[in-house]
C-alpha cells in the first residue's frame, strides 16, 4: 500500500497536492513568502484516537496537548512557537486484513481509504481548532504505517526543537505485551523528547482502554 499523507498549514486557501493531500488549516498570506529561516521554536506532538474510535482523541493525547499549552507555549509568548501535529494511521485499522476474503471493486477500496483518511483529518482538526482558538500557529498532517517508525521518520524530516508524547503509563508486565510508542521513540530520535504521563485520576479500570 502506498503511503498516504494529508498535510495542513496556515494558508488561506485549499491547496490540493494530490488526490489525498490537501491543505486543511487556515493561515496568513505573509506566511507563504520566502525569506529568512523561521526563528520560532517548533514543538511536535503525535496524537492518536481513543479506543472507542474517531474522532475523539485518546486521553494520553489530550493530556500531552494540554501540557504543551499550560507549560510550554504560554499566552505571553505564543508567537514564538509553531506546533506540529502528527497523526499516524495503522494500515489495518479498517479491519480488512482480519477478513479471510473481501469482494469489492477497486473503487470500493478507494472509498474506504478516503473514509478512513477523513476520520484522521477530523481528529487532527480537533487539535487545530484549539490552536486557532488560542492563536497558536500550527501544522497538521497524517501518515500511514507503524506509529513507532512513522513518528521517528517524521521527526527526522521535520526536525522539531522538541517532541512531546503522551504515555498511557502501563506497568512493566503490560509493556511486555504492548510495545510503547513513547519508549521506542525516545530511544531513536535525536531531538529532546518530553513524555507526559496521564493523570492517575483518568486512568481507566482497564489500562488498555485509552
Amino acid at each position: 500500500m502506498a503511503e498516504e499523507e494529508t498535510q495542513g498549514s496556515s494558508q488561506p486557501h485549499m491547496k490540493e497536492e494530490s488526490s489525498l493531500t490537501k491543505e486543511i488549516i487556515p493561515a496568513k498570506e505573509d506566511d507563504l513568502s520566502e525569506g529568512e529561516p523561521d526563528a520560532r521554536t517548533t514543538v511536535m506532538i503525535a496524537v492518536n484516537q481513543c479506543s472507542k474510535g474517531y474522532p475523539k482523541p485518546s486521553i494520553s493525547s489530550r493530556h500531552a496537548f494540554d501540557w504543551i499549552l499550560k507549560n510550554l507555549i504560554k499566552p505571553c509568548c505564543r508567537k514564538q512557537y509553531k506546533l506540529l501535529i502528527l497523526h499516524v494511521q495503522v494500515p489495518d485499522e479498517d479491519g480488512l486484513e482480519e477478513l479471510d476474503s473481501v469482494y469489492a471493486s477497486p473503487s470500493d477500496f478507494q472509498h474506504l481509504r478516503h473514509k478512513e483518511l477523513a476520520k484522521g483529518i477530523a481528529l487532527i482538526q480537533t487539535f487545530v481548532k484549539r490552536c486557532n482558538d488560542v492563536q497558536i500557529e500550527c501544522e497538521g498532517w497524517i501518515k500511514k504505517g507503524d506509529p513507532k517508525d512513522a513518528v521517528c521518520k517524521e521527526v527526522k524530516r521535520k526536525n522539531p526543537d522538541i517532541l512531546v508524547l503522551g504515555s498511557r503509563g502501563l506497568g512493566t508486565l503490560q509493556r511486555m505485551f504492548v510495545a510503547g510508542v513513547s519508549s521506542y521513540v525516545t530511544k531513536h530520535v535525536e531531538c529532546p523528547v518530553i513524555v507526559i504521563k496521564r493523570d492517575p485520576k483518568e486512568i481507566p479500570d482497564d489500562p488498555m482502554d485509552d
